[in-house]
């Protein structure tokens, strides 16, 4: 019943609306009845006050029964009270019964609770219950002293039945309870759309994660908000785009490493079954052994290409730092490349700031790096074009750029050639082949160093590769 995010959200602000309104419930419960009671007890102080003017005008003669009666009726309607007018030994001389209360004669009834000794003393009380069991429902009462001439000649006690404070009470707890169900269902609405809304790119998420299992790369996220959900749906997308292109690449690279390997194959086949069943003559027989040899070194470089990349993957991509001098291992390289820059009519133009350039690097590493540039410049330089070959020190650096006049590389292709696969060239030639695993692998070999390779490269000019090293001073 909770494995769905969008019910685990719901019962979740489910709640905590229900909390808050359960512990605002309690505070608000408390706060209105000591917010009711004190004002209660203020109102009856206040008329226990001026009601102790009036009975001195009575005593004096000024007011008459009719007019006293008629402020203690006042002071009912509007307070619900039984009021007590006593002497100073407690006997009640005077009294009034609240209209909410049986009438009672109170009249030469004494008080004998200890809340009368108090206000003997000039105290004024306050005190719920039943007064001493006098009362059959529960009271508010304010007991003050009656001063007459700043002589206190007796107590008067204001009465008031709590079920009057209660009554408002519960109007007002009513009132808020309304309104709590009426908040907590337009809340619920809310949560509904927030929660649905909040949910739909995961859920989207999770169901076009299992399409993308499946080998289907084309549904996204639909984005509708900047906030983390949406961010975390635009990365999804990104990521899905990413996987689409990998598995393009991948299936391309099935096919070129299929191709790679069956070319060399059938060529290796076809001369050695021709060596074997004497269709080759004994004289040719040496010339195409070695065509099969050449094969086996594509072979055996393709073999290790592949080998690099899985370690790079797997983390297990080992370096061994030492002490090179980069223009030695340009040098070697270059030498080793002589046949096939020769062939293509190319000049090669060497530029090193100084003869010794020493570097930290891995010695076979970095020449698997120089290697892997100068084949591309020669794989891709035109006819008769001139490779550059240049080394020079910058701070504590040391910059390599290895340069063809080729056709150069399109932006739109530029952005793409450190991944592993991709190949700019599609077709096939025996000249041109590839497996677009050697620009990924240098990169990774330069970042091992710590270092950065970047490409300048304009259509129709040719391009250069230029990559960093950390120059090691001379002791």
């Amino acid at each position: 019943m909770f494995r769905s995010l969008f019910v685990r959200l719901m019962v979740a602000y489910f709640v905590i609306i229900l909390s808050t309104l359960l512990i605002l419930g309690v505070f608000m419960s408390s706060f209105f009845q000591r917010y009711l009671m004190e004002t209660r007890t203020n109102e009856l102080t206040r008329e226990g006050k001026a009601l102790c003017g009036y009975i001195a005008l009575y005593q004096m003669g000024f007011i008459n029964d009719r007019a006293l009666e008629y402020q203690y009726q006042v002071i009912d309607r509007f307070l619900s009270t039984t009021i007590w007018i006593t002497d100073v030994r407690g006997y009640i001389l005077d009294y009034y019964n609240s209209s909410e209360l049986d009438a009672v004669d109170w009249e030469n009834q004494k008080v004998t609770v200890d809340e009368f000794v108090q206000v003997l003393k000039g105290n004024t009380i306050t005190r719920v219950g039943r007064f001493g069991e006098i009362f059959p429902v529960p009271v508010l009462t304010v007991g003050l002293p009656l001063e007459i001439n700043g002589e206190i000649q007796g107590a008067i006690f204001l009465h008031s039945p709590i079920k009057g404070i209660n009554r408002t009470l519960w109007n007002t707890y009513d009132s808020l309870i309304r309104a709590s169900i009426l908040s907590s269902i337009l809340s619920m609405g809310l949560l509904y759309f927030i929660s649905r809304r909040f949910s739909r790119p995961l859920i989207q998420m999770n169901i076009i994660s299992r399409e993308i299992a499946t080998g289907n790369f084309k549904r996204r996220v639909k984005v509708e908000t900047d906030d983390e959900v949406g961010q975390l749906a635009m990365n999804f997308n990104v990521m899905a785009d990413s996987l689409e292109k990998l598995e393009l690449m991948r299936r391309s690279f099935v096919a070129n490493v299929s191709h790679e390997l069956r070319s060399p194959l059938t060529s290796m086949r076809g001369y050695i079954q021709g060596v074997l069943d004497k269709t080759i003559s004994a004289g040719d027989q040496d010339k195409y052994l070695k065509i099969a040899l050449d094969e086996t070194e594509r072979m055996n470089r393709l073999i290790n290409e592949l080998l690099d990349l899985s370690q790079i993957e797997s983390g297990q991509f080992s370096m061994d730092i030492k002490v090179v001098d980069i223009n030695e291992t340009i040098r070697r390289v270059l030498i080793a490349r002589e046949d096939r820059i020769n062939a293509g009519g190319m000049d090669v133009d060497v530029d090193f700031e100084k003869d010794v350039c020493l570097v930290e690097g891995d010695p076979d590493r970095l020449q698997q790096v120089v290697i892997n540039l100068l084949d591309n410049a020669i794989k891709f330089n035109r006819e008769g074009g001139v490779i550059t070959l240049k080394t020079w020190l910058h701070k504590d650096n040391v910059f390599v750029k290895i340069a063809d006049q080729g056709p150069g590389i399109p932006k739109e292709e530029a952005v793409h050639i450190w991944e592993p696969f991709y190949q700019i060239d599609k077709s096939r030639s025996k000249k041109k082949s590839g497996t677009g695993l050697g620009l990924s692998i240098v990169k990774k070999i330069i970042e091992e160093h710590g270092q950065d390779i970047w490409l300048n490269s304009e259509e129709g000019k040719g391009s250069a590769f230029i990559f960093s090293l950390k120059a090691v001073k001379k002791q």
